[in-house]
């Protein structure tokens, strides 16, 4: 259970970063949208594997301006 937890949130991380990078958007600039966060706390989830809230995840599909099932795609990443 534990390499599947590891393994949704390292996939989770790499979606967010190519959703972003497709949406032409810098880490900053998300981060922004999220209520001001910053940098660091986007790089903690699109690099270090963090586990994101619920919630959390609703807002990062609303600033992608993506479906929670678009977000949640991992079929759509590239080796």
């Amino acid at each position: 259970m534990e390499d599947e937890v590891k393994i949704f949130r390292i996939n989770l991380g790499k979606r967010i970063a190519q959703i972003r990078k497709q949406k032409g958007l810098e880490q900053t600039e998300l981060a922004a949208m999220l209520n001001g966060k910053d940098k660091q706390f986007i790089n903690r989830y699109e690099n270090q594997g963090a586990n994101p809230t619920a919630f959390l995840l609703v807002q990062l599909a609303k600033a992608l301006s993506v479906s929670m099932e678009e977000l949640l795609d991992f079929s759509k990443l590239s080796d």
